[in-house]
């Protein structure tokens, strides 16, 4: 429909997950004393009840006779289960088979109920009770497996089965040589999700972070690097965040690029007060940034100057002042090159 052929036989695990819960049943016959005359396994099959009943009517002849008790299943509706719906960003992902720079992705999901329809078929009583007794403890009232609904992944999908109504049917009419059937229908509901493509994308594997002044962006104020080391390292491999990898560990590495800021620069300042001192360090009033006094030059008219800084900690705010941590000189920073 889209353009890309896939399929999950969704419906067909559907069929084989269910059947398979009930494929194991027995009943036992009892003798006269109580012992264990024999131990019958109940044959399961897919199909409407409305079959083997037909097949049962019209087998007159006893030794090609269906034999009971039994049981059929089938489909009997399929309707999306709005209760359910994942958000439309969801994924699921997998590690990429032979590339650890990829991973396989299904964007595409969609819960639907799955209607389906149990019917036990006995000629006595016990048999079917016997049948019944070995189903309707397990749901309460639902019973969860666990699947791989997506072939050669391994993710697994939780799927809930519903035990949503049971009904006993003994209507039976004839002569006497007519075969008594006596029904059990047990009514389920599977919450399944239909899974869309399966597609490649890349994995992340390096980021790099850069901060900037928002009012000045040429001015970078620092930045972070993050990335897998080594970057062949996938999804099972053992992950450490700190210690000494050893050969088959792998690591996070987290690493901080330089400033941005230049070694020195020059700041044109007002409101002078005091003589700064090469060579002593100053501390910034809003930044916190500190430096080293490289050179001096003031007036006295109005009173401002000019000084070189060197080994800037960041960059600095017009506005803010500076301060000598030696002659306690301050000025305001009007502007720098």
């Amino acid at each position: 429909m889209f353009g890309t052929h896939f399929y999950h036989s969704t419906l067909r695990k559907s069929v084989s997950v269910f059947g398979t819960i009930f494929n194991d049943i027995s009943v036992i016959r009892l003798d006269g004393t109580g012992g264990v005359l024999n131990q019958v396994k109940v044959p399961l099959s897919y199909g409407p009840k409305q079959k083997f009943l037909a097949r049962l009517d019209a087998n007159n002849d006893k030794s090609m006779a269906l034999k009971l008790p039994r049981m059929s299943f089938e489909i009997t509706g399929l309707t999306q289960d709005s209760s359910s719906k994942l958000n439309k960003m969801a994924v699921v992902s997998e590690k990429h088979a032979t590339d650890s720079y990829k991973k396989q992705t299904v964007k595409h999901m969609s819960p639907y109920n799955i209607g389906m329809q149990l019917t036990i078929m006995a000629k006595n009583q016990d048999d079917g009770l016997q049948i019944l007794e070995q189903i309707l403890p397990y749901f309460q009232p639902e019973y969860t497996v666990t699947i791989k609904p997506i072939s050669g992944w391994s993710y697994k999908q939780d799927v809930p089965i519903i035990l949503n109504s049971t009904n006993i049917e003994d209507d039976y009419e004839g002569d006497f040589t007519a075969r008594r059937v006596l029904m059990y229908t047990l009514d389920f509901t599977m919450k399944m999700r239909f899974f869309g493509p399966t597609s490649n994308t890349a994995v992340i594997k390096e980021i790099d972070i850069d901060y900037y002044n928002k009012a000045n962006t040429s001015e970078k104020y620092y930045g972070v690097d993050l990335a897998v080391n080594p970057l062949t390292a996938d999804v099972n491999d053992t992950l450490i965040t700190s210690g000494t990898p050893g050969t088959d560990e792998y690591k996070i590495t987290t690493s901080y690029d330089p400033i941005g800021v230049p070694e020195s620069f020059a700041i044109y300042g007002t409101t002078l007060s005091g003589t700064f001192i090469s060579g002593e360090t100053i501390t910034t009033s809003v930044t916190n940034h500190t430096a080293e006094i490289s050179n001096t030059a003031y007036t006295t008219n109005p009173v401002a100057g000019t000084i070189t800084i060197a080994s800037p900690s960041g960059w600095l705010n017009i506005g803010e002042t500076l301060t000598g941590s030696t002659s306690g000189a301050t000025i305001v920073i009007a502007s720098y090159t």
